[in-house]
């Protein structure tokens, strides 16, 4: 079964990414801020229990963040 999943995965992340490539550099930008959010969000809430909470407000404070600094 996990096997069967690895190359779906792969394929729809590199197709998300081709969607960037063009992208001016604030939206590249937020991108990359959404990113990292969402990578530290989920590690910042082990703690509370919540990891989908952490990863929604990461996603969200990285990209606007990233939005803000840019702009």
């Amino acid at each position: 079964m996990r096997r069967v999943l690895i190359l779906p995965v792969i394929a729809a992340g590199m197709l998300m990414l081709s969607a960037c490539v063009d992208g001016s550099a604030t939206e590249r930008h937020v991108f990359n801020g959404g990113a990292i959010g969402s990578g530290l969000g989920p590690s910042t809430s082990l703690t509370d229990g919540c990891v989908s909470c952490g990863v929604g407000a990461g996603t969200g404070v990285g990209a606007g963040t990233a939005y803000l600094v840019d702009n």
